[in-house]
């Protein structure tokens, strides 16, 4: 007879479901099935029955908790990335519009000062009339060059006025063609005669009265050469010129006369200047004459027809 509280005796096999006797507990299942619920299992049922959905949760989490370990972190990782592949593309995209503003000003600033350069350029070549009126260019009928002076006095007012054995100087000028000289000496006593010449085509110039123009800095020349023989410099030592209007002689012309008093010897100082258009003619005739008597003083009618006649040569030289 068995002992009270001791449990029924079990089969070692358990039963299969489906066989024929196959009688289930009431619970619709017997004790070492899973359960769809999570209620617990009495402590002598062992560890093998544990069951297995919560062991899998578990490896669920530990699997999320590490990178990639879970199928859904891979889409989160994706999102991540393509975010910072987003942001890295629109930076790019910002800094190209960034580089092609400032290259597009530099592009700007580099057109706007070549404009400058050409207009400044523009401005440095000859013009007709420049702002305001003001003349930067030779005129119509303004000569750029002179004859030269040592060939455009002729022979016969050579032999005219200073006859005999000549000689002849040409003095470098420093206004390249623009200007000729040229000097000739005569020393034959009783006659001593230096006839100076000296022609000059001036050019448009800012410092020039009226439009700068050529013409207007030869008449502001022509004036200046009126004034030093009405009003002598103190340190040049000469008398006042006694001036006389010529007509007929380029556009217009003067004479004039000045006497240098010494001890040994004094001189007669005929000067004849004219102007044609922008070139100013000055010539100059010396007589000098000592008191010993080795040379004679010469007219003075005759030295200013010899500084006019040899004007007269290099004004039609001119045209």
């Amino acid at each position: 007879m068995a002992e009270q509280g001791s449990p029924p005796p079990r089969s070692g096999r358990l039963p299969i479901e489906g066989q024929r006797g196959d009688s289930r507990p009431a619970g619709g299942r017997y004790w070492d099935e899973p359960a769809d619920t999570d209620e617990e299992y009495p402590p002598w049922a062992g560890p093998g029955v544990t069951p297995r959905r919560a062991d899998r949760g578990a490896r669920q989490r530990r699997a999320q908790a590490r990178p990639g370990g879970s199928s859904h972190a891979g889409p989160a990782v994706g999102d991540a990335r393509g975010q910072a592949a987003t942001r890295q593309a629109a930076a790019r995209s910002r800094r190209r519009s960034r580089l092609t503003w400032v290259w597009g000003v530099a592009a700007l600033v580099v057109v706007v000062i070549a404009a400058g350069m050409l207009v400044l350029l523009g401005r440095q070549q000859p013009a007709p009339v420049a702002n305001g009126g003001f003349v930067t260019t030779f005129q119509r009928g303004e000569l750029r060059t002179v004859p030269n002076a040592c060939t455009a006095v002729t022979g016969a007012t050579l032999n005219q006025y200073l006859p005999g054995t000549r000689r002849v100087v040409a003095p470098q000028s420093l206004n390249g063609s623009a200007q000729s000289l040229c000097n000739w000496t005569l020393d034959a006593p009783p006659l001593y005669r230096v006839l100076e010449v000296n022609v000059q085509a001036y050019a448009p110039s800012g410092l020039a009265t009226g439009d700068g123009s050529a013409t207007n800095a030869a008449i502001d020349a022509y004036q200046r050469a009126l004034a030093a023989l009405r009003h002598p410099l103190r340190a040049t030592h000469l008398p006042p010129a006694t001036v006389t209007a010529l007509h007929g002689l380029g556009t217009v012309g003067f004479a004039a006369l000045q006497v240098v008093l010494a001890r040994g010897a004094s001189t007669d100082l005929e000067t004849v200047v004219a102007r044609d258009r922008n070139v100013v003619i000055t010539v100059v005739v010396q007589g000098p004459h000592a008191r010993n008597g080795r040379y004679r003083p010469a007219p003075q009618s005759e030295l200013q027809s010899g500084a006019i006649a040899a004007a007269t040569d290099i004004a039609h030289g001119l045209h």
